[in-house]
């Protein structure tokens, strides 16, 4: 946890400082949540944002009170590559509240990820008493040569994967903070960012009001980005987050039964001496760990989806940069992986991903031999090459 000491302003030519007096966030003065929710939302730059996530900036106010089915969103915020900002105005005065209020705002984002992009215009519109196109219209007045059919196709994908920035401003954040963020990480289901941002407030006499925000805790930022795995023709099977659980379509096996069935696989031995076996993780899949930190290779069974699969995957700081070193040799890591492991995740930055249809198998024990063939591959392709990486 950060300290800060008093701010100082420089009053006259002798070089003598006045000390600035704390002003606490609370309901003198009528500096209450509404009154920090109105500020800012007027002067969205005092979000510290590149501290969080850089990649929700630049923030354009879109509106207040923003109406969800798990209630009304304080501030919301959209950048012209169409990322969402949602922001909860709260003074924290004990435990209860805190955990309360990260449970709202995760209901949030959870109504909203069900949106489609006319309902978030439709939302939008009836918060703030405007017609039209008003997210993209917000937008095109921070970026004029903002092309809409491009920003409207980038929010709706953000809307279905759930990439929102998820920020909790306040006093008071003090105590309790680590659990807080654990409280996020166990219930991360999208693939959101999240950040605790103190605002102090510094009162100069009769000379102003200083703000200051603080970022005092954030979560790692963690990559959910969809592998598409298309049929021959041309059809999706199954959208795998690569980040998390692999969520399992239709009726699911008992943890018991699953937790048999990936069994086989977790005693597995590989060509590489080195390479340890994978792990089980409900549910329905298993991660192979690799020699580079916050990177793995993940084996999945969906029986809604009738598909089985193997992909490469990791947080999302350290994945980016990996597949950027990885695709220089692309052609000859496809050249030693499965035929079929060209896959393209929805950024289009090209991945490495393989998958079946599970009714190609004529018994369980087939279908998990495919899989550790496959694993095998995937490691003895990836798994040099990221260890030279990280050395």
């Amino acid at each position: 946890m950060p300290t800060y000491g008093n701010i100082l302003l420089r009053q006259d030519e002798n070089g003598a400082f006045t000390t600035a007096r704390r002003a606490p966030l609370g309901f003198t003065d009528g500096r209450n949540e509404a009154w920090l929710r109105d500020l800012l939302a007027s002067n969205p730059d005092l979000l510290p944002i590149e501290e969080v996530d850089p990649s929700f900036a630049p923030l354009v106010p879109l509106c207040t009170e923003l109406s969800t089915e798990a209630g009304p969103v304080d501030a919301v915020f959209i950048s012209p590559s169409g990322r969402l900002t949602l922001v909860e105005c709260k003074l924290w005065r004990n435990p209860e509240a805190r955990r309360k209020v990260i449970a709202q705002i995760l209901d949030y984002a959870r109504a909203i990820s069900g949106w489609s992009y006319a309902d978030l215009q439709r939302r939008v519109a009836t918060a703030t008493g405007r017609k039209g196109n008003v997210p993209f219209e917000a937008a095109r007045e921070l970026q004029p040569d903002l092309d809409e059919a491009a920003f409207v196709d980038a929010t709706a994908r953000a809307l279905r994967e759930g990439r929102f920035l998820l920020l909790i401003a306040g006093g008071g954040i003090r105590e309790g903070i680590t659990g807080m963020a654990d409280l996020i990480t166990r219930n991360a289901a999208l693939g959101f960012s999240f950040g605790l941002v103190e605002v102090a407030l510094y009162q100069f006499g009769e000379q102003g009001l200083v703000v200051q925000p603080r970022v005092v805790a954030r979560t790692e930022t963690l990559e959910r980005t969809f592998v598409q795995l298309q049929s021959s023709d041309g059809g999706a099977l199954q959208e795998v987050t690569e980040e998390g659980d692999v969520e399992v379509g239709g009726e699911a096996p008992s943890m018991s039964d699953e937790r048999a069935w990936w069994e086989p696989l977790t005693r597995i031995t590989f060509d590489d001496p080195e390479q340890e076996s994978p792990t089980y993780r409900p549910r329905n899949h298993v991660r192979v760990a690799m020699p580079y930190p916050g990177i793995w290779l993940t084996a999945y069974r969906s029986m809604g989806d009738g598909v089985c699969g193997v992909f490469f995957t990791g947080a999302k700081s350290e994945a980016r940069q990996v597949l950027d070193r990885l695709n220089e040799e692309r052609e000859q890591i496809l050249a030693e992986l499965p035929e079929g492991a060209d896959n393209r995740r929805s950024s289009g930055q090209p991945g490495y991903a393989s998958y079946a249809r599970l009714s190609d198998f004529a018994s369980d024990d087939e279908c998990r031999e495919w899989l550790a063939q496959q694993l095998n591959q995937f490691v003895n392709a990836l798994r040099p090459r990221l260890k030279a990486m990280g050395h």
